[in-house]
C-alpha cells in the first residue's frame, strides 16, 4: 500500500467515525493491524492529519488520536451525525464471494483479525450438516473483519477437520474460499443463507465496537462444494449500520414468455 492509499483509507475511516460521533481513532498498533500497513506509515498519516487540524493527538495512558470535528462534550442521544449518511458495504445475495474480494470491488481496504482457530466438538446442527460422526472434530475459526479500518463483521466458520487437515495452522487472514481451492482442491458450488435481525450481546458488541443491543444482521450460511457435498457452516454477524444487503430477482412468467418468443423466432 502506498502512502497516498494509506492516507485516503484513514481519511475514509475518520469520516465514518465522525458520522457516528465517535471521536477517538484506533491506536497506531491497531490501525496498522487492521489496514495491514506499517506503524511508520500510520504515524506519518496521523502526523499529516494533525498538521491539517483533522485530528488532535494526546500523549499518555488515556491519550490517542482524536477527531476535532466531533464534539466530545455531547453525551448520549443528543449527539448528532455531523457528516450525513455513511458509505455502507453492499453485500449481494446473488453472488458467492469472500469478504476481501467484496470490499476490494467497492473500493474499501479490507482487514482481518483472527481471534481464535481451534479444533472442537461441533454443535449438533454443525455436525449434522457437515456429516461428522460422533468423536469427529470441527475446525472452528473466529475472525473479525474490517472495512477501511472500521469493524464490519464477526465471523464464525466451521469445517470438517478431516477434510481440511492442519487448516488452523495456516494463514487465515485472507479469503478462506481461495485457501480451500488452492490448498485443498475444494471449490464452492452453492450457498444457502438465512438472514435475521439480532441484538449485539456484550462480548460481540465489544469486539465490533458498537453498543450492547445494537441491531446486527445475522447470516447463517451453509456452503456446498462443486460436487454437492457439504463444505462450510458459518454464523456471521454484520453491523447493520455498515451493511446493505442487495438481491436481484426476475419474474418467472417474463422469462417463460421471453423463451417462447425466442423459440418462435427461431422456428420462423
Amino acid at each position: 500500500m502506498t502512502y497516498e492509499e494509506a492516507h485516503e483509507t484513514v481519511m475514509r475511516l475518520a469520516e465514518d467515525l465522525t458520522a457516528r460521533s465517535q471521536a477517538k481513532l484506533p491506536s497506531e498498533r491497531e490501525l496498522a493491524a487492521r489496514l495491514q500497513m506499517s506503524r511508520t506509515t500510520v504515524r506519518k498519516v496521523l502526523a499529516d492529519l494533525e498538521e491539517r487540524g483533522i485530528v488532535r493527538r494526546v500523549q499518555g495512558r488515556s491519550g490517542g488520536a482524536f477527531l476535532t470535528a466531533v464534539d466530545t462534550s455531547l453525551k448520549g442521544p443528543e449527539q448528532v451525525q455531523t457528516q450525513g449518511i455513511r458509505r455502507k458495504v453492499h453485500r449481494s445475495l446473488n453472488q458467492v464471494s469472500g469478504v476481501p474480494e467484496m470490499l476490494k470491488t467497492q473500493g474499501f481496504r479490507s482487514g482481518t483479525r483472527v481471534i481464535a482457530a481451534t479444533l472442537e466438538p461441533p454443535l449438533p446442527e454443525v455436525a449434522a450438516f457437515l456429516r461428522l460422526r460422533p468423536g469427529d472434530l470441527a475446525a472452528s475459526i473466529l475472525r473479525l473483519r474490517f472495512a477501511d479500518g472500521d469493524s464490519l463483521s464477526l465471523e464464525r466458520m466451521y469445517v470438517s477437520s478431516l477434510r481440511f487437515p492442519a487448516l488452523i495452522e495456516r494463514d487465515l487472514q485472507d479469503s478462506m474460499y481461495e485457501l480451500f481451492e488452492t490448498q485443498y482442491g475444494a471449490s464452492v458450488g452453492r450457498v444457502e443463507e438465512t438472514i435475521e435481525a439480532a441484538p449485539a450481546p456484550p462480548p460481540v458488541a465489544q469486539l465490533l465496537g458498537c453498543s450492547d443491543g445494537d441491531p446486527l444482521l445475522k447470516l447463517t450460511r451453509r456452503a456446498y462444494d462443486s460436487q454437492g457435498a457439504p463444505l462450510e457452516y458459518s454464523l456471521d454477524l454484520f453491523r447493520s449500520d455498515r451493511t446493505r444487503l442487495t438481491v436481484q430477482t426476475s419474474n418467472p412468467a417474463h422469462r417463460v414468455r421471453s423463451e417462447a418468443t425466442e423459440t418462435t423466432n427461431r422456428d420462423h
